[in-house]
């Protein structure tokens, strides 16, 4: 082997050793400081390489860094009239935190969409359901051209707020998606995944606007909370009820993507007692992170206070490797 050769193979071991051993000492999981956050939406700025957590309990917004996980408010509580806060998505491209503010148990929910600059933490819009009824936004999604995709619980229904736009648009409503949460979308853009507490998880043709699959008569996809599309199936938060207990699974996908043919269950609260109140998840490069006690069983969600209790514990961000 000559010096030449040498060399370069002593680089490629060093950048080798460089990429995937700080990969290795990156954080399994997050210990959120504040008790009573009790955290709802999330998602992840690769720009900034920073969590953003939307909180129930406290109605603002904190940041947590990806390596280190030092956290910070990144809006105050009730700043701009943000009040309290679910679903959570960032555009990477534009460097906009989308937020969700408002609780399905108010009266008319006082929802709202928040477009939130990430460089300034400034409110650059505030967007508003203004067709009549009751609405609860909960969730949202965006496809490859900017647009998001909402549900809208109290509503049956999906709203969009398309790119350019200053407005809120009914996309989609039906019976077959009672209690929408939440929501993803496949690879190439052709299909949403909405979970109805009910009935599953529905696949819908976005061109078309027709659901593609029967309901979920056997309950691997109800109680579904959080929702996202990742290398070629779907991966979910799943609130247990009898037999089941709350877990993390991953829903298989058929060849076409739109039925769920099969589960495998990552974790679940027999094998993890911090997956007592699962709520929401993103994913980041081939890991999920995962909000698991968010502590919301301790919070009166009528009257926003806490009962103490000496079992509740600093909530967990939960990362899991994906294969």
């Amino acid at each position: 082997m000559n010096k030449l050769t040498t060399l370069i193979n002593l680089a490629f071991i060093s950048a080798f050793l460089l990429v995937f051993g700080c990969q290795k000492k990156l954080p399994q999981e997050y210990v959120i400081q504040e008790l009573q956050l009790v955290p709802e939406g999330i998602d992840y700025s690769l720009n900034k390489d920073k969590f953003y957590l939307t909180s129930i309990a406290q109605s603002k917004i904190i940041m947590l860094d990806r390596k280190t996980g030092a956290q910070e408010d990144f809006i105050e509580s009730e700043e701009y009239g943000f009040r309290p806060g679910v679903g959570a998505l960032v555009d990477n491209n534009e460097d906009i935190l989308y937020a969700l503010g408002g609780y399905y148990m108010f009266r008319d929910s006082l929802i709202s969409l928040y477009a939130f600059d990430l460089n300034s933490g400034q409110l650059l819009n505030r967007y508003y359901v203004k067709d009549p009824g009751d609405h609860f936004l909960n969730d949202l999604i965006m496809d490859n051209k900017g647009n998001l995709y909402i549900t809208n619980t109290k509503d049956a229904s999906i709203y969009t707020l398309e790119k350019g736009s200053n407005s809120l648009k009914l996309f989609f409503k039906s019976t077959e998606i009672q209690y929408p949460n939440g929501i993803a979308i496949s690879d190439d853009n052709t299909k949403l995944y909405v979970t109805s507490y009910h009935k599953g998880v529905r696949s819908i043709d976005i061109q078309k606007k027709i659901i593609l699959n029967e309901n979920d008569t056997v309950g691997i996809s109800h109680r579904i909370d959080g929702l996202e599309f990742y290398n070629g199936n779907l991966y979910a938060i799943q609130k247990g009820l009898g037999e089941v207990s709350n877990n993390f699974k991953k829903l298989i996908l058929n060849k076409e993507q739109t039925e769920i043919i099969g589960e495998e269950i990552i974790d679940d609260y027999n094998h993890n007692p911090y997956l007592s109140k699962p709520l929401t998840f993103c994913i980041v490069k081939n890991r999920a992170v995962v909000i698991a006690n968010s502590n919301l069983e301790y919070l009166d969600q009528v009257n926003f206070t806490f009962t103490e209790s000496e079992e509740m514990q600093k909530t967990k961000l939960l990362v899991y490797d994906l294969y």
